[in-house]
């Protein structure tokens, strides 16, 4: 069937079948961006669970993680799981863990457990890549 004003063809396909595509690509789309409360259940899913940024002032490697990571960082999925705390070294909450030598370091905690760390910045290419193997560790599974 063809349309009288443009002449391009119309489906046949009835409203019942229509109506049923736009429910499944709606739940699919759903699915593939992890639904409205996504937010909601990655901070639920890490209670207790930190990235700790160890910092100098003057460090050019936390100055380039400042400029390349830091402004998506807290809405990424491993920001939402895993919030930032900036610390200096000698700060209180590394009392007990192990030396921090280079800046920057990140360290996942939880509660006060160290789970692992990511010594220095590579850069953007390097960062999510590191950090995501440790926030599993903790429980990050993003996309479930």
């Amino acid at each position: 069937m063809r349309c009288k004003s443009c002449g391009q063809r119309m489906s046949n396909s009835s409203p019942l079948r229509r109506v049923a595509a736009l429910v499944i690509s709606a739940v699919l789309l759903l699915i593939a961006t992890g639904g409205p409360d996504r937010a909601a259940r990655d901070a639920a899913a890490a209670p207790g669970v930190r990235l700790i940024m160890v910092e100098e002032p003057g460090c050019r490697f936390c100055r380039k993680w400042d400029a390349e990571i830091a402004p998506g960082y807290r809405k990424s999925a491993e920001g939402r799981f895993a919030p930032l705390k900036r610390v200096r070294r000698g700060a209180r909450e590394l009392e007990g863990l192990a030396p921090v030598v280079f800046t920057p370091t990140f360290i996942v905690m939880r509660a006060d457990e160290e789970i692992g760390r990511v010594t220095g910045y590579p850069g953007a290419d390097y960062f999510y890549p590191e950090l995501r193997p440790i926030l599993s560790v903790a429980g990050f599974f993003p996309g479930l």
